[in-house]
């Protein structure tokens, strides 16, 4: 098995990266050089759904909601950044991924000069997306709604997203995997709203929720969700 593979959308990604970057006037060959870094970093072996079309799909619905809404985000750039960077590093069999890839956004921003507000910022939304229970504010509502949009998407796409998560962690033993899989996806369905935002929500919730419940009722039937 490859330790990485040739990220998708690597055009289109970079291109975006690059007008992030002018944003903040980093036309830069150190941003052009992190931009091609993250994207390597986001196509790393064991990834089969925290890769760059997860990115593309997060980065999508910013588009979308700054299209519709235009006032809606305090600091688009900041969320934007934050996307780029939240899955940035990911090891499924480790707890440590979001504080480590905040630590390279923050690491990377301030050493490009840029203020540390927007770093401690990103920083924060980048930490926000481990999705643990209790209220946000702000744009940490969207950052993190943007990344649960793949839970309401369409019956084919979710059940695909279970089988990339699955194959992410071909290392763990079907048994264990069942339980641990179930406490997410119910800790998600205990919530008295999955999206935090009347955007999100409006579109996606309750197709969220019927997405989890099937996924649940699969695999306590000891089956995967497929």
């Amino acid at each position: 098995m490859p330790w990485r593979r040739q990220p998708a959308y690597t055009t289109e990604l970079l291109a975006q990266w690059q007008s992030l970057g002018q944003a903040w006037g980093q036309s830069t060959p150190a941003w052009r050089a992190e931009g091609r870094r993250l994207l390597q970093s986001w196509a790393r072996w064991p990834r089969a759904y925290h890769d760059t079309t997860h990115l593309r799909a997060c980065l999508r619905h910013l588009q979308a909601v700054h299209e519709l809404q235009p006032d809606a985000i305090q600091n688009p750039h900041a969320v934007a950044l934050a996307l780029w960077y939240h899955d940035a590093i990911y090891w499924p069999w480790s707890a440590h991924n979001e504080t480590r890839s905040a630590d390279w956004a923050c690491e990377f921003l301030l050493g490009q000069g840029l203020p540390t507000a927007l770093a401690e910022t990103v920083r924060q939304h980048v930490m926000d997306t481990r999705h643990a229970p209790g209220p946000l504010t702000g744009d940490a509502q969207w950052v993190v709604d943007i990344d649960l949009a793949i839970l309401g998407q369409s019956d084919a796409v979710y059940r695909q997203f279970e089988r990339n998560v699955r194959r992410e962690y071909f290392f763990v033993r079907w048994p264990r995997y069942v339980a641990g899989r179930s406490a997410v996806l119910q800790g998600f369905l205990d919530r008295p709203h999955i999206y935090g935002t009347s955007y999100f929500a409006q579109r996606y919730e309750a197709q969220a929720r019927t997405n989890l419940q099937h996924a649940l009722s699969a695999l306590g039937q000891g089956k995967p969700y497929q």
